[in-house]
């Protein structure tokens, strides 16, 4: 079997037909990087698509097998059990061996990591630690996207890998989160005390609006749980609002029950509004139908990690902390940043929409 004859043949008829890659995916139920590698002879479809491709592309499967238009239809049983060897040649096994190495490189580096973080002569910063964790969680995501990508055709296979990946960083991030709020903080033995009135520490922070209690106690406490409301739904499958209510309140309330047991912090009612009410915002984005959250997901998605990037590279060459220094170099940083952040966004959405069209 010549696969390149096959990868022609498909491409000219999905062509002919006048589809793009994306809508022949569709009809299929397949992914887009699906089509691109049978198109470009980096692997062919799988036994089971075979008919329903034929269908969509008005050949034959015997046509298919052979890479070449034949009006005799030559149903040789040869040819579909060379074809089944060649599909499963191409299958890509050494992807599976590269991902796993790729695995145990992240778990010793991630190993490392809380061996030197969480040692008693060094003490975590938030911004430095969510930075550092996010780098775990992006890899991971980006090795299973690497072998849903290369090595799965179907859409359920796709959303198999998506579920690992979730499984896999919402262990790293409530790792993270209880590192933050419990092993990683040097308050240890001044915590165990008790706030039931709602709105008191509230209020005391509004009457003593600090840098650290407006980021780290207000919008900290509301960003936190943010991702945990979105992995309950995507790893869970829950839909309903009631049922992730109460298990976004009872992961809370451990986090709480922890911290007032080992003495590093204080059960405080107005903490858990602020995660709460930071849980039902990430509910109201991911199950939202709203129009203009529909329109503009994608591109609220890609404007994230484009400012994770610079944050990233800011933080690498310490630009992040302003400290001391003159009010016109810390504009011309905002400035490098905007205009770094917008460059960066751009090639991301630009390179999203040319792969759609092709």
């Amino acid at each position: 079997m010549e696969i390149d004859k096959v990868a022609s043949l498909i491409k000219t008829k999905r062509k002919e037909r006048g589809l793009t890659q994306e809508e022949l995916a569709n009809k299929l139920n397949v992914t887009e990087k699906a089509i691109s590698r049978w198109e470009t002879g980096r692997g062919l479809p799988d036994v089971s698509l075979l008919v329903s491709l034929s269908n969509e592309l008005e050949i034959s499967v015997s046509e298919i097998l052979k890479g070449v238009e034949d009006k005799k239809e030559d149903k040789n049983l040869k040819d579909i059990v060379n074809y089944i060897d060649e599909s499963k040649k191409n299958k890509n096994n050494h992807i599976i061996m590269i991902s796993s190495i790729i695995y145990i490189i992240l778990i010793f580096l991630y190993l490392w990591y809380l061996r030197y973080e969480y040692s008693m002569s060094h003490r975590p910063i938030y911004f430095g630690e969510l930075i550092k964790n996010l780098f775990f969680m992006i890899s991971v995501f980006l090795n299973n996207r690497f072998i849903a990508n290369n090595y799965y055709d179907t859409l359920e296979d796709k959303k198999r890998m998506n579920k690992i990946s979730y499984i896999i960083i919402f262990m790293l991030y409530v790792i993270m989160i209880f590192n933050l709020t419990i092993f990683g903080r040097d308050n240890i033995g001044i915590g165990g005390g008790y706030n039931l009135i709602p709105f008191k520490t509230l209020l005391h922070y509004w009457a003593f609006p600090t840098p650290y209690n407006i980021w780290i106690n207000v919008i900290g406490n509301i960003v936190v749980m943010m991702p945990i409301q979105y992995f309950i739904i995507k790893i869970l499958d829950i839909k309903k609002y009631s049922k992730c209510f109460i298990i976004d309140l009872a992961f809370i309330l451990l986090i709480e029950l922890t911290q007032v047991i080992s003495n590093v912090g204080i059960f405080d009612v107005d903490d858990i509004m602020l995660n709460l009410f930071g849980m039902s915002l990430m509910y109201a984005l991911v199950m939202g139908k709203h129009k203009l959250l529909s329109k503009y997901k994608e591109y609220t998605v890609i404007s994230f990690i484009s400012l994770m990037i610079v944050i990233f590279i800011f933080d690498i060459f310490g630009w992040y902390s302003i400290g001391d220094i003159p009010t016109t170099l810390v504009l011309f940083r905002i400035i490098i940043a905007t205009i770094l952040t917008g460059i960066i966004n751009y090639l991301i959405y630009k390179s999203c929409i040319s792969r759609r069209l092709k």
